[in-house]
C-alpha cells in the first residue's frame, strides 16, 4: 500500500470551496452560499466545527460505510413546521449530485449533555453527537424506522460500535 493513500485519523485538511445549500425558511426555499474550510475524506465542514466533532463524524461515516457520497456539515437554523429547533439535524440532498448537506443547529452547544438509559443503566452523552449519529444512520439505513436509528445511535454512543454489529 502506498504511503499517500493512508490518511491519519487526526489530520484535517484545509480547503477553499463554496457550495450553494437550499434552506427551507418559513415555507420558502432560499439558497445560501456556504464557505467550506475543512475537509476529511468525503466529509466537508464549515469553519466553525470543533476538531473533535470532525473526528467523530469522519469515524462514524467510515463505520457506516458512507464513502460513496460527499457529506457537507455546517451550522445554521433548523426548522420543523416553521419553528426553530435545537435538538435535530437537518439533511438535504443537494442538486447535481453534489452530496448531502447536514445542518447542525447553531444554538446547540457541543458540550450539552443528556442522560439516556441503555440496558437499564444511565449514561451521559453529548446531544450534538447523538443528533448527528441519528442523521447519519438515517442516511446509511433509510429503510429502517426512526426509532431504530435512535436506539442504535444510543447504543453506539454508550456501548460502542460492536453493540450494533
Amino acid at each position: 500500500m502506498k504511503q499517500q493513500n493512508i490518511i491519519p485519523l487526526n489530520k484535517v485538511e484545509k480547503t477553499e470551496r463554496y457550495i450553494v445549500v437550499p434552506r427551507l425558511i418559513k415555507g420558502k426555499v432560499h439558497k445560501v452560499v456556504k464557505p467550506l474550510k475543512k475537509i476529511k475524506g468525503n466529509c466537508l465542514f464549515t469553519c466553525n466545527m470543533p476538531h473533535t466533532l470532525i473526528d467523530f463524524i469522519y469515524r462514524s461515516v467510515k463505520k457506516l460505510h458512507l464513502q460513496d457520497n460527499k457529506y457537507i456539515f455546517s451550522r445554521g437554523n433548523v426548522y420543523i413546521n416553521n419553528k426553530v429547533v435545537h435538538n435535530a439535524v437537518s439533511t438535504v440532498t443537494l442538486e447535481w449530485d453534489l452530496g448531502t448537506s447536514f445542518i447542525i443547529p447553531l444554538r446547540l452547544q457541543f458540550n450539552t449533555l443528556v442522560t439516556i438509559e441503555v440496558d437499564n443503566k444511565d449514561y451521559s452523552v453529548r446531544l450534538m453527537e447523538l443528533a448527528i449519529l441519528i442523521a447519519l444512520m438515517a442516511q446509511a439505513y433509510p429503510s429502517l424506522p426512526r426509532s431504530n436509528h435512535v436506539s442504535n445511535a444510543q447504543r453506539v454512543l454508550t456501548l460502542g460500535w460492536k453493540s450494533i454489529e
